[in-house]
């Protein structure tokens, strides 16, 4: 699927994730750091199969995959994802490490959310590994509360992460969403990505 317009927040915009946005997106996700909490493999584990589905990612029948870029110079920052169904929308975030505890995850989420209130989503789910205390804060901070226990595993690895969905109920929440500046990345899990939140 593909965005009409563009959410944007003080320093970022999100557009609509392009195959010239491949080989960002790969160093992001690949990396053992960045990638720590996500489902995705790191970069040696990248087999045809997965490097298929990112390739597959530009207008997705299944959902938006989006690219963050600031505004000022469209310089790539993170990733994400947004899956509706049934009114229900499934979120993934990634900030690149280089820019964490700048505060673009949270710009990056209340955009995200923004545009779902504005879709009409009734609520929002975002899968969050136990381990990732900064994005399970980050979530909190917007309202969102633990739903239902979950596990995923890494892409090619025999690596499993504990983990739970985390829900906002939108007929409930605030119409503007404003939170401080939090110190966090992003999420994602397996479309490649879909849901494993990841803040760092």
């Amino acid at each position: 699927m593909l965005l009409i317009k563009n959410p944007e927040t003080p320093r970022l915009r999100l557009r609509s994730w392009r195959k010239s946005d491949k080989d960002f997106t790969l160093s992001l996700w690949g990396d053992r750091e960045n990638g720590k909490y996500m489902s995705d493999p790191v970069r040696e584990n990248m087999d045809e199969a997965y490097l298929k589905c990112v390739d597959e990612m530009e207008d997705n029948p299944e959902g938006y995959y989006l690219l963050a870029e600031r505004k000022a110079d469209a310089m790539p920052v993170g990733t994400c994802c947004i899956f509706p169904e049934n009114g229900n929308y499934d979120i993934g975030y990634c900030i690149a490490k280089e820019y964490w505890r700048e505060g673009l995850g949270t710009e990056m989420v209340d955009a995200i959310l923004r545009w779902v209130k504005a879709k009409g989503g009734k609520s929002v789910t975002g899968e969050v590994a136990d381990g990732n205390l900064p994005s399970i804060a980050l979530l909190r901070k917007f309202g969102f509360a633990e739903d239902r226990k979950t596990r995923y595993k890494k892409w090619g690895e025999e690596t499993y992460f504990d983990a739970h969905y985390y829900k906002l109920n939108l007929d409930s929440a605030a119409d503007s969403v404003t939170v401080p500046t939090l110190p966090l990345s992003g999420t994602k899990a397996s479309f490649p990505w879909r849901g494993n939140a990841f803040a760092e």
